[in-house]
């Protein structure tokens, strides 16, 4: 079947369910996906359905990348049990490092300085900061959001006590933890203290990030897709967050959650169905095999 007749039949596919048809990449080569509200589900697992599709695309030698704000080795578990042996984007973007073989492609971390400014304003503030250091999390007491953090990605932390121990270092990401009331008080707050010289994000509703500025995940996917040598119009990526946002206008077609936010399905090329209704497998049957 030529590439033409795939074509057809996609838009007759679409046009059934009255959704445009864009431009889907001839030969998708690197599929990129986001995990929490995306490839996970509710439960914070991988579906039957959409690991049995992904070790499918992966058998035909379609690179399929995980693509995360969470810690390297939180990523980890996930990508072996799909079966994966690819470069993983951690950290939104902070780190981009092989499952298998451990090369390091990228890391940018935070500049210390930053670091210890974020360090004062938690410390004044009485807020909890997570401190990711050479792929460790480090607290200044374990607590609620610890505790919230470790059920989530499988990561325990190690108390400090003091989070001045930790100045003077340069942490691939610091989060800091709150009511999703709070932090949407705090976020454009931060963002305007913080936004010329960090990359401030929101990831969960009890989350803002700060990373190194060349650190999202559309940057990362970028130099990644150009050191394993596929155009970057051949790639796909799936998403869900504010996170995404860099990732999905970096690639050659992006697809968004059902779950996603009104922003993220706003500049998509084409919205599947939810995490808990296995969307990943849904649009990979239907737009890429």
């Amino acid at each position: 079947m030529s590439i033409n007749d795939i074509y057809l039949v996609i838009s007759c596919l679409l046009e059934m369910e009255d959704i445009p048809l864009l431009a889907l990449p001839e030969s998708p080569q690197l599929i990129a996906l986001d995990l929490d509200g995306t490839l996970l589900n509710s439960n914070h697992s991988v579906s039957f359905r959409n690991k049995q599709i992904l070790t499918q695309v992966s058998e035909q030698g379609i690179y399929v990348v995980l693509v995360s704000g969470r810690m390297h080795r939180s990523i980890l578990p996930i990508s072996n049990q799909i079966g994966l042996e690819n470069p993983i984007v951690s950290y939104n973007g902070g780190m981009v490092k092989h499952a298998t073989t451990g090369k390091i492609y990228s890391h940018t971390p935070v500049p210390a300085k930053f670091a210890r400014k974020i360090i004062d304003l938690v410390n004044q503030e009485n807020l909890h900061l997570n401190f990711c250091l050479n792929d460790e999390l480090y607290v200044r007491a374990k607590n609620k959001w610890s505790d919230l953090y470790e059920f989530r990605t499988g990561i325990s932390a190690t108390a400090v006590g003091n989070l001045l121990s930790l100045a003077g270092e340069e942490p691939t990401k610091v989060q800091i933890l709150d009511e999703p009331e709070k932090i949407d008080q705090l976020f454009p707050i931060l963002q305007e203290t913080f936004g010329h010289d960090l990359y401030v994000t929101k990831t969960q509703i009890e989350y803002i990030e700060f990373m190194n500025l060349q650190s999202t995940k559309g940057r990362a996917l970028k130099a990644l897709a150009a050191q394993l040598k596929i155009p970057i119009s051949n790639t796909v990526a799936f998403g869900d967050g504010y996170n995404d946002k860099s990732m999905m206008e970096t690639v050659g077609f992006s697809i968004a959650m059902a779950n996603a936010v009104d922003e993220i399905k706003a500049i998509a090329d084409y919205v599947t169905t939810s995490n808990d209704d296995d969307g990943i497998a849904v649009a990979v049957e239907k737009l890429l095999l």
